[in-house]
């Protein structure tokens, strides 16, 4: 038996065997697999740096997060200096300044790391606030 005539024949038969199993209702596919760590070993270098791009990514999008939660902070502390001077706010202001709260509460709630021990008695004191106005229709027009 030559070289050739193995090849052909073999080859032929692996290349039958192969397609049949593929299309068997076997979820056996062997097509795809060999087709999958073909793909895989030439885009190796890509799926790498794809890998460390998504791992980037997620470091920007924390970072992102955490400026935002530092944001509302910031605006719920000057909004409370605010009320403490006697400036009087809008309903509007009050409903932007609650909304930060929140968000500023639930980003607290997820990243216990974070430093929030600024903020409670401010946001407090701008719900009490808020509760007057709003039973005595009291906001700024």
């Amino acid at each position: 038996m030559t070289l050739k005539e193995i090849l052909f024949g073999g080859g032929s038969a692996l290349f039958v065997l192969l397609t049949l199993l593929q299309l068997a209702p076997i979820k056996i596919n062997p097509w795809s697999a060999i087709a999958k760590a073909f793909g895989r070993a030439i885009n190796s270098e890509v799926l790498e740096k794809v890998g460390k791009l998504e791992s980037e990514l997620q470091c920007v999008r924390s970072g992102m997060a955490e400026e935002k939660a530092v944001n509302c902070r910031t605006r719920i502390l000057r909004f409370g200096d605010e009320c403490l001077h006697g400036e009087r706010h809008t309903k509007d202001h009050f409903d932007q300044t609650l909304r930060d709260i929140a968000a500023y509460e639930r980003y607290c709630d997820d990243h216990p790391e974070f430093e929030n021990n600024v903020t409670e008695l401010t946001s407090d004191r701008i719900k009490t606030i808020y509760r007057r106005c709003l039973d005595s229709n009291d906001f700024l027009q």
